[in-house]
Order: structure tokens, then sequence, then C-alpha cells
């Protein structure tokens, strides 16, 4: 039933998709200190694989910085008279409502202590505490994620389930704060609220114990039951490490190539899978392995390592934003890219394990893997870089985050820039939408083989919130020209201090993001960061991958 209700929510989410914004060739205006540099795109060749490289600027990183911090914002309290707001709640919702409702009957169960909501938008009043394994009558489905109650008042999708739990579970209360001007997070969801979510601890991947079960992917669920057979079989022989395995009948060579491309982009704790594809041969299928087991409980030693020390501080916050943003910060500061890097550069072995330099797929499916151990439902999407004409192949993830699924591309966060330091970090991709990469991320999900043959891997869900996007729940969107141009100096200030990198911004329209990128705005900004510091050589536009999502970027380069 819960996949039934699931389809109705995702139905409705996926009712309208933003328009995003035509690309423009870039402006080469060829000032002696403002520069725009060129984008350099490379295509990596393979034989029959699942590997994909990815496109950055040709520039390379050096040096290092910390995380910034963030103040998280929650705002559930506890209300006394439940029924006196949920009967205001009803007449508020009636009198202006934002989203729409289909009718269902369904009884459902609270998986995780919540509150109830006035209204099925992010950021409504609480109404009413509700415990884990807390039985709800629900009325409707809304395209905003929530469920209806019988009440007139809406939770969340998230913390309901359509299996009464054995246990209640236990939940620890997280002080209410409220974000100051220096801390800029808006939380503007339902999940910032009073619970954490209980993380996974979870045994080594190499004795078959990982957190997140496979049949709970988002890719998985697309499969036919033959497909599923044979992903489940493939992901058990990696366990074992065995090379041959009874393959279910009636499946041909492209869907034994969508499987194990699933399983090899979406199953990142089996790393030492090998990128070929496997031989079909007499109803078998012959699979290879790129390390042994030994190999892998020795690497597994140093994944664990360094997972756990980031799962310190992922469970430090409560908001979903908040915990992806500490995965999203340690991937892009502890790992550089390199678009020629084959082997382990397309696993967590040298994203999370640190064994050298990573490309797309391997920042990837780190990401997945983090995401997995914080209970957070993501997936690895391959395609194509759609900015330079050689078209190379890409990798990027989709998260659930509060109120619906966003895009995150932490490869295109950790551009290879040479004026740059190791703390060059930028947010363009982090949480954004659909129409944000429909000029720079193309052929979603879909794959080329070498014949060929074009396979589409799985359809993934629609990206259209935009709530939980870096500018926004940061505070850093703008809408009109001086305010903006304050924001952009006032950022300057702190980059400079910190000696940091990236300048960046959001703005509400394409007008207002040409006029903050003319080239006397621009002569204006760098003799402004000049002035800060006699350590400022000049700054830099980058508008190559911004224009779609509006971000206004200046790159500071030192001497």
């Amino acid at each position: 039933m819960k996949k039934k209700l699931s389809f109705v929510l995702a139905f409705l989410m996926a009712a309208s998709i933003m328009a995003g914004c035509k690309k423009t060739e870039e402006n080469t205006d060829g000032l002696p200190d403002i520069t725009e540099p060129t984008v350099s795109l490379t295509q990596m060749t393979t034989e029959e694989t699942t590997t994909t490289s990815e496109e950055t600027t040709t520039e390379e990183t050096t040096t290092e910085e910390t995380t910034e911090s963030e103040t998280e914002t929650t705002t559930a309290s506890e209300t006394t008279s439940a029924t006196t707001t949920a009967t205001a709640a009803t007449a508020s919702a009636a009198a202006a409502k934002d989203w729409n409702e289909t009718e269902i009957s369904e009884t459902l169960y609270i998986k995780t202590s919540c509150y109830s909501r006035t209204r099925a938008i992010v950021g409504s009043d609480s109404v009413k505490k509700y415990s884990a394994g807390t039985r709800i009558e629900v009325v409707a489905a809304t395209d905003t994620g929530y469920y209806k109650l019988a009440d007139g008042t809406f939770i969340h999708s998230d913390y309901v389930t359509d299996e009464e739990p054995a246990a209640a579970t236990t939940t620890k209360k997280v002080t209410t704060t409220k974000a100051t001007e220096d801390d800029g997070l808006i939380i503007e969801d339902d999940t910032s609220a009073e619970t954490t979510q209980k993380q996974p601890t979870g045994s080594s991947s190499v004795d078959g114990k990982h957190p997140k079960n496979f049949k709970d992917r988002y890719p998985y669920q697309q499969l036919s039951k033959k497909e599923q057979q044979l992903y489940q079989t493939i992901v058990e022989a990696a366990y074992d490490f065995k090379d041959m395995v009874d393959m279910p009948q009636g499946l041909d060579s492209d869907q034994i190539y969508r499987v194990y491309s699933m399983v090899y982009d979406n199953e990142p704790q089996l790393f030492w899978l090998s990128r070929t594809i496997p031989t079909a041969l007499g109803g078998m299928l012959l699979i290879d392995y790129s390390h042994t087991k030994s190999e892998a409980e020795q690497y597994q030693a140093a994944i664990d390592k360094n997972r756990k020390e980031v799962m310190k501080s992922v469970n430090g916050y409560s908001s979903t934003i908040s915990k992806l943003k500490v995965i999203y910060d340690w991937i892009v500061l502890n790992n550089v890219c390199d678009t020629t890097a084959g082997g382990d550069g397309s696993t967590i072995v040298n994203g999370i394990g640190g064994y050298g330099v990573i490309q797309c797929q391997g920042y990837a499916k780190s990401f997945l893997y983090l995401c997995d151990y914080a209970g957070i439902e993501c997936m690895t999407v391959p395609g194509i870089n759609g900015v330079s004409e050689e078209r190379p192949s890409h990798a990027w993830n989709i998260v659930y985050c509060d109120n619906g699924y966003y895009i995150v591309d932490t490869t295109w966060g950790d551009p290879i820039v040479s004026y740059g330091n190791k703390n060059y970090i930028r947010y363009t991709f982090f949480l954004s939408n659909d129409s944000m990469i429909e000029n720079t991320h193309l052929n979603k999900a879909t794959m080329t083989r070498n014949n060929g043959t074009v396979v589409k891997i799985f359809d993934p869900p629609a990206c259209t919130k935009t709530s939980c996007y870096y500018f926004k729940a940061y505070n850093k969107e703008y809408s009109d020209f001086n305010t903006a141009k304050q924001a952009i100096l006032d950022e300057i200030d702190s980059a400079v201090k910190q000696k940091k990198n990236v300048v960046e911004i959001k703005v509400t329209d394409h007008d207002l993001w040409e006029q903050l990128f003319t080239t006397d705005i621009a002569l204006e900004f760098q003799k402004y960061a000049k002035g800060k510091s006699s350590s400022v050589s000049k700054i830099m536009r980058q508008r190559a991958f911004t224009e779609g999502s509006l971000v206004v970027q200046y790159d500071i380069v030192y001497n």
C-alpha cells in the first residue's frame, strides 16, 4: 500500500517543472586583469564499462580549508490545544491553498516522532506532536509531499509508514534555535523538526551488512521481476566474491547491461566489482572483480575510519540540509578531481578511503555511500555533460531533502583551478533542480553501449522544488541590483579575510544576472578586492556553468 501512496505523491509532486534560462555564449572581453576561463572538457575512452568522466575547467586545485559552519533553525513547538489549532488550521488552509489534493482513505503509522502542520507547505505552523508508532487516518495526499489527516492538519510523508512499528522509536530532543545573520540558514521545510533521524551503524560492507537495503533503492524499483532477480544475484555474488552465477532466463544483453550498470552505480559499497559488464555464457554470468577479498578488507578499513569521522559531524545536525552539506563539503575538500582517473578513481576506495584522485563517478558514489549511512535517500545518475561539444560522460546524484527530490553534483562543486586552493568549493549544484541543469546535464540515466545501442538505465524522479537550494536555504538570493551588488562586496570581504577563492550569490532574474557581470561592475569588484588585500591578483567571472541557476560567481586569484 505504501508503494501505491508513494506513487500518488510522486505523481502530484511532479506535476509542474520550472522553465530554465537559455544559455548564452561566453563573453571574452580581453581585459588585462579580469579574465573568463574557457572550459576544457575531456572524454574517457573505455571498453564496455559503466565508468563515466566529467567536465571541469582547465585549472588545478592545491590547498585546504575547513567547512563553513552553520546553525540550524527548528520551528516546531508543542501546542497545548491541538483541537482548537487544528480547526483554525483547516480554515486557514481553505482560505489560501497552495497545493493540490488527491482523496485517499488509509490507515498509516508514524515512523518517527513529528508534528502535524496547519498547511501542506514548508514552514507552516506546528499543531500537534505525534510519537513513533501512533496510528493515523489519512484522507488525502498533496502534491507538496504531505498526507492530510482527518482533522484537516498535515504530516509530511517522510514521517509515515504503512507498517505498524514493533516498538516505538527512541528520539532525541533537539533544542530549538534561531538563525542569526551570520548563520544565514533559513529552514523552510518540515524536517528541521524536533527529532534526529536514527542513524544506521552498519558493519563492514565486505561482510554484506551495508545499512541500505538494495530493494529500497529508487532505480531498483523500476526493474522487471527478472531484472530484479538478476540485480539481487549480482549483489549477493559480489559479497561472496563469486565469479560465476546462474542468470535468469529470457534476459537480453541490453537488460544485463542495464542491471549491471545500475548495481555498479548504486551499490557503492561493492567497490571491488569490476567496471566491465559481465559475460553471459550458457545460462551463467561471469563476474569480474577489481580487488581480491583481502585487498577489499584492507581498503574497507580506511573507508570505515573516514566514514565514522564524517558521520560524527553529520549526526551533530538535525536538518537534512545541514547533514547533506557536511557530506558535500567533506567530499569536495578531501578529494582532487582528475578526469583521467581510472580504476578506483570511480569508487569509494579513493573517494572516501583516500587512496588517490577521483573522477565524477567516484564523487557521485562517495556521496551516495555517505548518504546511505546518514539515512538519506540518494541515487547515482549517469549521463553526459552538455557544456562541451565533446559531450563527455558524467555522473551526479539525486537526493530526497525535506519536501522533494533535488540534484547534487559534487564534481562540479570541486573544479580543477590552477589559481585556486584545495579550499575551492562552490554550491551552484548543491540541491538544485531540473530547470537549473537542463542545459548542462543531459541524457539523464541513459548510457550508450560500444555497439551504439542507447540503454535507459532508469527514469529519475522529477526535481522541481527550490526551498532547499543552497542559496535559498542560506539566504543568499537577491532580487534587486543594489542589494545584490552589496551582497557580492560583503562576500568579497569574507573571502579575502579567509583567503577563499569563491564569491557567489543567486539572483532572481536573468537581466540582473547579466548586469552583475558587466565589465564596469566586474572592474569595480576587482578594485574593491585588491583594496582589501595586496595578496589579491585579480578576479575572474565564472559564467559557463552558472546561467541556468542564475548564480553570480566571481573567483578571487591571489598572488
